[in-house]
């Protein structure tokens, strides 16, 4: 594209913020750069920014700030054709949202006593917003009461979601499976993770994105879910808690 005249590019930007305020983001800087312009956005508690410059070999967009942020604007702004070819260089392990994604997490694979649980819940950015009102965020910093008390509201808010739950006896014996079959815990958490998003993701045929929080380098996860679904980007990325379908999880 070459480059665009004073006008055109002026309602270039008018367009994009135009499209970043439609899919429910926040403008919260919108100002002039060297040969272009700054737009930043956030949405819940992530912030990111597009730095889109006019030059002579056309427009440029540069991303900053939160990873999944990143490649939503990137879709919005630049198509999905071109956001495929650049996920590579935009943050690796990020997710991308198309007005539906999913996320998924466990508890108690450390615990002496109780369960191992994995749970995905399905949100788009409307639910998301209310998860983040509710206080919905890293389990780690709410506590045991504020987790129960918000049990029923993701249960009531979340667009979808699945449960596994392997008691002691049962989680013994597919431990003592996988073990004997040469693999480790990590395994095991691996499949409970692609059965807890394969039960949405089989219901919520809109979802085209998926995120782990990581807790291993392993990508078998990623290839078993991709495999089964072809139409859905999965990712894996660590600390992914502070995205709130993985949060809700």
């Amino acid at each position: 594209m070459k480059q665009l005249t004073p006008k055109a590019f002026a309602d270039y930007l008018a367009e994009a913020a135009e499209k970043i305020r439609q899919d429910g983001f926040s403008i919260v800087n919108d100002k002039p750069i060297n040969y272009g312009q700054q737009i930043a956005v956030q949405f819940c508690e992530a912030k990111a920014s597009v730095n889109i410059y006019n030059g002579k070999k056309g427009l440029t967009h540069v991303y900053n700030g939160d990873s999944a942020l990143k490649q939503r604007l990137l879709l919005l702004l630049e198509g999905v054709q071109n956001a495929s070819e650049g996920l590579q260089s935009a943050a690796a392990g990020a997710t991308v949202s198309n007005g539906l994604w999913a996320g998924s997490d466990e508890s108690g694979k450390g615990d002496f006593f109780g369960s191992l649980v994995v749970a995905a819940t399905v949100v788009d950015n409307t639910t998301a917003a209310k998860l983040q009102a509710a206080g919905v965020k890293d389990c780690k910093l709410l506590t045991d009461k504020k987790i129960l008390e918000l049990e029923d509201v993701i249960k009531s808010t979340v667009v979808d979601f699945s449960v596994l739950e392997l008691k002691p006896k049962i989680y013994n014996l597919r431990y003592e499976q996988v073990a004997a079959a040469g693999g480790k815990l990590n395994q095991l958490l691996g499949y409970g993770h692609v059965a807890a998003l394969s039960q949405v993701l089989e219901r919520q045929k809109d979802c085209h994105s998926a995120l782990i929080d990581q807790f291993t380098q392993s990508t078998v996860n990623l290839k078993a879910l991709q495999q089964r679904f072809p139409g859905c980007s999965v990712r894996q990325q660590p600390k992914a808690e502070s995205n709130l379908a993985v949060a809700a999880a």
